[in-house]
């Protein structure tokens, strides 16, 4: 079997760790579409192993060596290889919470490159478009080879320069780590994939697949962990972290404001509704709020700081500013309360602090001045 053996125990060993991650993911509770899909690629990559062993095989003779043969063993590593970077360019939209992937009918127009991959692998035993075997038994690429190589490239890349465009936007700070690694995230991939294609007999591909796959993994569960389950906005630990960068480094020309949100009545609401309707409330101000907050005019950071309590952290020109954004949170709140129909109505109370960076405080007596103001606006009926 000579090399054979080699590159199946590795593909074997890599088939192993997938199948650890896809049992991590199939019990997961957790069932949005990004992780949906991340199991779909974690199971496709896996039959694209499987695939690559039945072509040791073949390449190896063990099984023999048909013109048959040939065409087969390239025809499924080359669908499930571009299957795969199918569903990681799906799995890296749906992870950056872009709404348009969620629609059934956008992704199959997105998988088109796909199929016509698949259609021209599985008519070149006729056809010989993108590869075809001489009358020496050898494998060659076809006119359209190079379309066997361009369609995974380039959802890898696609995917790529889309999460890199928004890590190096300011203004979703909050998000940029989810963004790095989908950018790095072909890194591994393609370069191992470059290194295979040049010492074809090595199993390069497998080790770069399986690791970046294992990095999403984590770094998706490590997401989760500083996100508030219901509202879909980062947790208090990701808001100190935050919070900490911006009060050590003064943008020029910016101000650093922290505005406390606070939910009136939400325990009125809970004890005469039901806590499911509380719930609902909740998710009413959080979206309100992240609304609000979607322009590009400044730089903001949302988070639940507590029970009925969020916390935007922005960087501003004005105070003016800062309550220019309180007015758009109540319009939306409002609004989404008489587009819901909603038999109550939904307050809030707010209070904001201005950090100085000439007299700089702990992050805890930053805050507290948020508090303070808030607690001042309650009781004068402001809000």
């Amino acid at each position: 079997m000579g090399y054979a053996f080699y590159y199946i125990e590795a593909h074997i060993a890599c088939i192993c760790l997938l199948c650890i991650i896809l049992l991590k993911i199939r019990k997961s509770i957790n069932k949005e579409l990004s992780l949906v899909c991340l199991g779909n690629l974690v199971v496709i990559l896996a039959l694209y192993f499987v695939a690559e062993i039945f072509w040791a095989l073949v390449d190896s003779n063990t099984i023999e060596s048909t013109r048959s043969m040939l065409y087969l063993s390239n025809i499924f590593t080359y669908i499930f290889i571009t299957l795969a970077a199918y569903y990681w360019f799906v799995v890296s939209e749906a992870i950056q919470r872009d709404k348009y992937i969620e629609n059934p009918t956008t992704r199959r127009l997105i998988g088109i490159p796909v199929l016509v991959s698949a259609i021209l692998c599985i008519t070149a035993f006729r056809t010989g478009l993108v590869f075809y075997v001489d009358e020496n038994n050898v494998l060659n690429g076809g006119r359209f080879y190079a379309i066997l190589v361009i369609v995974p490239f380039g959802y890898l890349l696609a995917a790529s320069a889309k999460a890199f465009q928004r890590y190096l936007n300011k203004d979703r700070y909050a998000d940029r780590g989810i963004y790095f690694m989908i950018g790095i995230f072909p890194i591994a991939p393609i370069v191992l994939g470059v290194l295979q294609a040049i010492f074809w007999r090595i199993p390069f591909l497998c080790y770069g697949a399986t690791a970046a796959v294992l990095y999403v993994y984590m770094t998706y569960m490590e997401n989760l962990v500083s996100i508030d389950p219901l509202t879909q906005t980062n947790n208090r630990n990701q808001m100190y972290k935050y919070l900490i960068t911006k009060m050590k480094h003064e943008e020029p020309g910016m101000s650093l404001f922290l505005i406390m949100v606070d939910v009136n009545s939400l325990r009125v609401i809970n004890d005469t509704y039901g806590h499911a309707e509380g719930d609902r409330a909740l998710n009413r101000v959080s979206n309100a709020i992240k609304e609000a907050c979607q322009g590009t005019r400044s730089r903001m950071f949302v988070s639940r700081y507590g029970g009925d309590e969020f916390v935007i952290v922005a960087e501003m020109g004005y105070r003016a500013e800062a309550a220019w954004l309180v007015d758009q949170i109540r319009t939306n709140l409002k609004r989404a309360t008489e587009v819901d129909g909603a038999s109550y109505d939904i307050t809030v109370s707010v209070g904001i602090s201005q950090y100085d960076y000439q007299a700089p405080v702990s992050i805890q007596a930053f805050i507290a001045r948020a508090d303070s103001d808030l607690y001042q606006n309650k009781k004068l009926n402001v809000g």
